[in-house]
């Protein structure tokens, strides 16, 4: 009698994905318009085409990632600088997805570079963190005298949508600002879904999301901050602060940070923020992004 048995390979290692993306705006040989210079992609991140909704003075990218997601294993790097005297806009079509990792760690970091005059708006969609994720996001960011920047991040806790809670994860997040050669901010968090604390008070309460907006430059100043404050929510559902410090004489870095029950409840709140105050930071009047409202 024989007896069949049946031969099981080891399975196939998931699918990875090693990504870059290098952009980098400079301005036209007359000085009338903000050019997408370079755009060199390598793996699933790439920018189809420049944009000029604003007219030719400001550049905007919209930064595709054709899987929709961040897989375990996976390791995203963008650059994106911005030369003298350009004015540029960098989103994304939608929110980021990161899927549960099957233990893999997967990166995302992101490297900005600001010279002498430039502005850039970065202003991507939220990421969301899915059960049993394993995450390190970080923006790094380096801003020359008398450039000006407004950014954020803002990160969601589980898919609140299908009613998940966040379990089984781990998010590493980072940011740092260095101005005129200067290490001036650094904001760290790591969040471990095992961790009570996370429900608590001295954490994020009982909030699954959160943001962190940043404005730099010569308009970052004191005035500005108080007629910030005036706008600021606290209630159950969205938290908001806001704080300064100076970088020098002249340039000075606000900080915004959120909690809340909703990311849109984040998300809206700094998009009126940016609408609101963009013309004191870099001199561009507020234009509403169409792509937001598809």
């Amino acid at each position: 009698m024989v007896t069949k048995h049946s031969i099981q390979s080891d399975p196939l290692p998931p699918k990875r994905w090693d990504a870059e993306l290098h952009l980098e705006f400079s301005q036209s040989p007359h000085a009338i318009k903000t050019l997408l210079s370079r755009r060199d992609h390598t793996g699933p991140l790439l920018v189809q085409k420049a944009l000029y909704p604003e007219g030719d003075h400001v550049c905007h990218a919209v930064i595709l990632h054709p899987p929709a997601g961040i897989a375990g294993g996976d390791h995203l790097k963008i650059g994106i600088k911005a030369q003298a005297q350009t004015q540029a806009v960098v989103t994304t079509p939608g929110a980021t997805k990161w899927y549960k990792s099957n233990g893999l760690l997967a990166t995302q970091t992101t490297e900005i570079v600001l010279d002498t005059g430039a502005h850039l708006d970065f202003l991507p969609q939220e990421n969301i963190y899915f059960n049993q994720s394993n995450a390190h996001n970080s923006i790094s960011i380096e801003q020359a005298q008398d450039s000006s920047m407004i950014g954020w991040d803002i990160a969601q806790l589980g898919r609140r949508a299908s009613g998940e809670t966040w379990t089984s994860a781990f998010l590493h997040n980072a940011l740092q600002l260095q101005f005129a050669g200067r290490l001036f901010w650094v904001e760290a968090s790591s969040l471990d879904s095992a961790d009570q604390g996370l429900v608590s008070g001295c954490k994020l309460g009982h909030f699954p999301v959160m943001g962190t907006m940043w404005l730099c430059g010569t308009g970052a100043s004191e005035g500005l901050l108080e007629a910030i404050r005036e706008l600021l929510v606290w209630t159950d559902a969205l938290r908001v602060g806001a704080t300064r410090m100076n970088l020098d004489t002249k340039n000075g870095l606000i900080v915004v940070r959120g909690l809340s029950t909703e990311v849109e409840y984040v998300k809206d709140f700094f998009i009126h923020l940016w609408l609101r105050f963009r013309f004191e930071i870099s001199g561009i009047a507020p234009l509403a992004l169409r792509l937001w409202k598809t």
